[in-house]
């Protein structure tokens, strides 16, 4: 396993600037979406925020801040949270805070069902779903065995060489001392464990991906194939361009080995081919298989894979379509 460095950040922050954070070494953000669950309890710069970050290609996750007493609050606070980041493509895990002390007092076994109600609420609404906590919390105030290894663990853990817990994310350095260019004043600081890079020949693909096109040695690209980036985020650790897992990308242009790819015509990477994988070739007719995502819209997905709405439509019989929902599945024919 290997780590990449981000921040989690809230109002707290203030404006960032975005520009000159894009420039250190801040590969990943967890927002701040909301508290409790009344109206007026999303974070200020919520928008703003995930705005900032998703513009400069930076993946984001979020967070929500739980004052949560039963799991009965547990599915307000869930359902809130939603509506707060309702529409926003999130990347990485919508995470519970526990760590309010008026949550604690309610004893293990509620602490302990308000994060798999939240959790499992998330997961539900197709996201994906974890917990921010604490050692202490961990040991005294949750059934750790009950949540570790079955949600993602976002430890909180501070002057320590390494997490006490198996986590996916360790907020290992807060307060005064977390420093990063772009925000002003006191930032959390963050590792994400990620896999280790794998080499692309020794990538276990699908003999199908690997196939290479008639009277050639390898794998070739051309205008309109539609394609995908082997291991995204790792490929994005020092290189110049992000892209996205589970994202579908067209050929743009293909030189040799530098083929410029691109979503709806728009230029989004310039990437060796080593790093691509073929989905389909150009010209051709075929069908796919979407899995709505939590902020989808017909639109963008009709853009996505260069259609238009009104045949997804037709294709799908959707009565509303400003109506569809994370998790469904949509059949999508081009060509």
């Amino acid at each position: 396993m290997k780590s990449i460095k981000g921040i989690d950040v809230s109002y707290a922050q203030g404006d960032i600037d975005f520009d000159k954070l894009k420039k250190s070494q801040v590969k990943f953000a967890i927002v701040r979406s909301s508290f409790g669950w009344e109206k007026g309890q999303k974070d200020d710069k919520f928008d703003r925020n995930i705005k900032g970050f998703q513009s400069r290609n930076i993946p984001c996750g979020a967070y929500h801040y739980s004052y949560a007493k039963s799991k009965e609050d547990a599915v307000k606070e869930a359902e809130y949270c939603l509506e707060c980041i309702k529409g926003k493509k999130l990347q990485l895990p919508v995470f519970i805070d526990l760590e309010d002390d008026s949550v604690a007092a309610q004893g293990r076994r509620v602490c302990t069902d308000i994060a798999k109600t939240f959790c499992d609420r998330m997961k539900k609404a197709g996201y994906e779903s974890g917990i921010y906590i604490n050692p202490n919390w961990l040991n005294n105030y949750v059934y750790k065995d009950e949540l570790l290894g079955k949600y993602t663990i976002w430890l909180a853990q501070w002057g320590s060489a390494k997490p006490a817990f198996e986590c996916s994310l360790w907020q290992y350095n807060v307060g005064e001392n977390g420093s990063v260019d772009g925000v002003s004043g006191r930032c959390d600081l963050n590792v994400m464990y990620v896999k280790e890079d794998v080499k692309p020949e020794e990538d276990k693909k699908p003999e199908a991906d690997k196939k290479p096109d008639k009277d050639s040695g390898k794998v070739t690209f051309k205008k309109g194939d539609e394609i995908e980036v082997i291991d995204p985020i790792n490929y994005d650790n020092g290189k110049k361009f992000i892209v996205y897992p589970n994202e579908k990308y067209n050929v743009i242009e293909a030189v040799g080995d530098r083929i410029v790819i691109g979503i709806n015509g728009q230029v989004t990477s310039a990437i060796n081919a080593k790093y691509l994988r073929k989905v389909s070739k150009g010209g051709k007719s075929k069908t796919y298989t979407y899995t709505i995502q939590p902020g989808d819209t017909l639109t963008y997905i009709a853009e996505k894979y260069g259609t238009t709405v009104d045949k997804i439509v037709k294709e799908n019989n959707i009565k509303n379509p400003d109506l569809i929902y994370g998790g469904d599945k949509l059949k999508i024919t081009i060509g």
